[in-house]
């Protein structure tokens, strides 16, 4: 009895499988099927529309490859700290069209290669996943997380020589702004002084540099505060800035664009372009790290 129910119940197996077997030989012959589940599905389409809103599409393929793996570390540590992913994170089809107007297809399709082509992969530091910070362009030294006030923890963010960023486009920024509005932005910053626009910058004094040139500590009387706080109210490119007089005026000089903490894009993109692999990049701009394949 127990030998008929089992051949009966092979049979009612292969009558649910062999169409489909015989489909799948059709089409493309028999190839190893995988099963994904519909999470990670959607997570793979939403690491395609943050990587296309972090990077210029048309940067060297392994440049993409790498940003695609940052994007979806970053993607998968948020999961894993609970965090609400805003839905407006990335860009919609319909932004992609009009930032790449007559180039969507191409760009879709590259976009597209650089997530397939990493799929699933992070970045992990001893097991853990890691804060995947990038920018733009750095002062032609990437920074140290130890030397950044706050980013201590993040020992994989170690400062290397990225030295053909001085190269990128509004790499040097040089402008003037009037005492008084100088002095309206940075008021919220020291609501312990008073500030008088009149001894600025001079009575704005630059505390610490780390070792990349970038501003760590800015004082005004007997209040400190980071660099990264006088660049956001200034709405500088960077904290990589200098401050000087000029015909009665406050001269600023920035160099880089973006905090400077691990990945350089545009660095990454002049050695892509000189044949190192995504997995290079990786590994030349985050100190100890791993290339791991996740589930979401």
């Amino acid at each position: 009895m127990k030998e008929k129910v089992k051949f009966y119940g092979s049979i009612f197996i292969m009558i649910l499988f062999v169409p489909y077997l015989i489909t799948v030989y059709l089409r493309d012959g028999f190839q190893e099927i995988s099963f994904f589940r519909k999470e990670d599905v959607q997570s793979e389409q939403r690491v395609e529309e943050i990587l296309a809103s972090e990077i210029p599409a048309d940067y060297e393929m392994e440049c993409l490859k790498a940003q695609a793996v940052i994007a979806r570390t970053n993607l998968v540590r948020q999961m894993q700290e609970g965090q609400a992913v805003q839905e407006e994170t990335g860009w919609t089809e319909a932004q992609m069209r009009v930032a790449w107007g007559q180039d969507y297809e191409k760009n879709r399709e590259r976009i597209a290669a650089a997530v397939a082509e990493t799929k699933g992969q992070i970045l992990t530091w001893y097991g853990e996943t890691i804060q995947a910070a990038y920018h733009t362009a750095c002062s032609a030294k990437t920074r140290n997380a130890s030397e950044v006030p706050g980013q201590a923890a993040y020992c994989y963010l170690v400062s290397v020589d990225s030295p053909d960023d001085i190269l990128a486009d509004g790499f040097l920024s040089i402008g003037t702004m009037q005492k008084e509005a100088f002095a309206d932005a940075l008021a919220a910053l020291f609501p312990d002084e008073t500030m008088d626009a009149g001894q600025l910058p001079g009575a704005l004094q630059i505390v610490e540099r780390d070792k990349a040139d970038y501003v760590t500590k800015v004082q005004y009387g007997r209040t400190i505060v980071s660099g990264e706080a006088v660049r956001s109210a200034l709405h500088l490119n960077s904290a990589c800035f200098y401050l000087s007089e000029t015909d009665g005026k406050i001269r600023i000089v920035t160099k880089g664009i973006g905090h400077g903490l691990g990945f350089s894009q545009f660095g990454a993109q002049q050695l892509a372009k000189k044949g190192d692999s995504y997995e290079e990049l990786l590994h030349y701009y985050y100190a100890d790290v791993d290339i791991k394949k996740t589930e979401y």
